[in-house]
């Protein structure tokens, strides 16, 4: 898979402190309540998946901030719980993401940090809590019963769907079971140019290369539907809603087994 284009930090840091501002409305939405089950992730409340993205957001503020070649450890992130009120949970919510742009902005964008599988630059980290806050706004929105995604536009979407296939070629080799006996799934996104991939499942692992390819499977449609569609969000069959409609061509059980493996 070629390099992701490099974003402005400044940008993608604005970015999500949009992003993380829509998920912290979420969880303030009308009588919603905090032990609400998340319909996108089933063993979690809102509550559990709101301690989830601040204790993410908080966990890399310190790792970037410590510098080191090791994350920082789950238990020794500072203020790691949310609050008990409902209505202070948005705050403590967005204070953990001004933590998290703060640590990226006095870092620089090259400089490397402790990551996921060794060193990683803060870019790489800024563009994974970018996506990793998008992917649970559309958790919490959905808990809330508010419209997800209101304002993810393409180029945001397909960048989404861009990193989510890096990571699974990164982690692709501890994955034994996103290998297949060379099944094909082409994504192609009818709004965002850049947005057109073909996944290979070969029996050494996967493998994403950009372009038009006939495939067993086609996925198509809006950007926003498709990494709601690859992130398991949402169904492939779904109606179309004010995502848009997505487009299924070909073997479905192939894209069925894909999702099944490889779904966020």
């Amino acid at each position: 898979m070629s390099e992701l284009p490099v974003v402005p930090l400044g940008s993608v840091a604005d970015e999500l402190l949009l992003q993380v501002t829509a998920f912290a409305d979420a969880t303030s939405a009308g009588s919603v309540d905090l032990g609400t089950p998340v319909p996108t992730c089933p063993d979690w409340s809102l509550r559990d998946l709101a301690r989830h993205l601040g204790r993410v957001h908080r966990r890399v503020a310190e790792t970037i901030s410590r510098g080191g070649d090791e994350l920082v450890a789950h238990h020794e992130v500072a203020d790691p719980e949310p609050p008990g009120a409902r209505d202070e949970v948005a705050t403590w919510l967005l204070a953990g993401a001004a933590e998290l742009v703060s640590a990226m902005t006095d870092a620089g964008p090259d400089r490397r940090v402790a990551g996921f599988l060794g060193p990683a630059p803060v870019s790489w980290w800024a563009r994974r809590m970018l996506h990793e806050t998008v992917v649970h706004r559309y958790d919490a929105e959905a808990t809330a019963g508010t419209r997800p995604w209101v304002g993810v536009g393409p180029e945001l979407a397909a960048d989404g769907i861009a990193e989510s296939f890096s990571l699974l070629e990164t982690f692709g080799a501890r994955r034994a079971d996103l290998a297949g006996s060379g099944e094909t799934i082409h994504v192609h996104a009818t709004d965002e140019t850049s947005c057109e991939w073909l996944v290979t499942r070969a029996a050494s692992g996967v493998s994403v290369t950009h372009g038009h390819v006939r495939a067993d499977v086609a996925v198509r449609g809006p950007a926003a539907a498709l990494f709601a569609v690859l992130t398991n969000r949402r169904a492939p069959d779904a109606p179309a809603d004010d995502l848009g409609a997505v487009e299924v061509l070909g073997d479905p059980a192939v894209l069925r087994d894909w999702l099944r493996v490889s779904g966020l």
